[in-house]
């Protein structure tokens, strides 16, 4: 999918839980895990730039030190979300933050995410994730193997992943017991699954699609550093 982040021409980027996809345009990189245990990763950990490991809760820089900070995949990790969103808005003048939705957690079901995300307004609202994994693996390989599985969650991202842009002073992040997806409200539904993109925009996903599912990990690596992208 494309990101839909901004960092500034210039300033120092950090990059928080960058694992082995780092972007292109982070400066310092910070994990808290080294080795090579990639349970909760792609692959092994990428060490090419500065390299900090700390605890994101507690990060061991100045006030204000970064122009922007780029978060993705990593705030459904944390054990107190709110202390990380105070250490971002503290270190970083801006940022953004990228999280598997709900629903895509939902069947998915990664087991070592402690939340689930959704957006509401401009807040990212968390609530705690249940032990039950329904479906498996099932939608890993659907997603890996299956052209138009992979197709149609592409063509609805909105649906699939949480994105948010922040400035210091506008990072809201609230913790509840229970989902906000209106799930029963028939007009809320419609709304979430709109087609979000024109119908030739759509064709050419679609053989895009076709293309990206041929190549497999290694191959999708080399054309996502060709494009100096961090997803292809």
């Amino acid at each position: 999918m494309k990101q839909k982040l901004n960092p500034p021409a210039t300033g120092l980027v950090l990059e928080i839980g960058s694992g082995d996809n780092p972007n292109p345009r982070s400066n310092v990189l910070v994990d808290r895990f080294l080795g090579s245990d990639n349970r909760e990763r792609g692959g092994d950990l990428v060490v090419d730039r500065p390299f900090v490991v700390a605890d994101a809760h507690h990060l061991p820089f100045k006030d204000g030190a970064f122009a922007y900070a780029i978060c993705s995949h990593i705030l459904e990790h944390m054990d107190e979300p709110v202390q990380f969103a105070n250490e971002l808005q503290r270190t970083c003048k801006a940022g953004y933050i990228q999280s598997p939705s709900e629903i895509a957690e939902r069947l998915f079901h990664w087991s070592f995410h402690r939340w689930y995300v959704n957006l509401e307004g401009e807040t990212l609202v968390l609530h705690p994730k249940e032990p039950e994994e329904p479906f498996g693996e099932l939608f890993d390989y659907l997603y890996e193997y299956n052209p138009a599985y992979y197709f149609f969650q592409r063509s609805m991202p909105d649906l699939f992943w949480i994105e948010r842009e922040w400035q210091t002073g506008n990072l809201k992040v609230e913790v509840r017991e229970e989902s906000p997806l209106p799930l029963r409200d028939p007009e809320a539904l419609r709304a979430l699954v709109a087609a979000r993109s024109s119908t030739p925009k759509l064709i050419g996903l679609f053989f895009a699609a076709l293309a990206a599912r041929a190549l497999r990990s290694g191959p999708r690596k080399l054309v996502r550093r060709l494009l100096k992208r961090s997803y292809v």
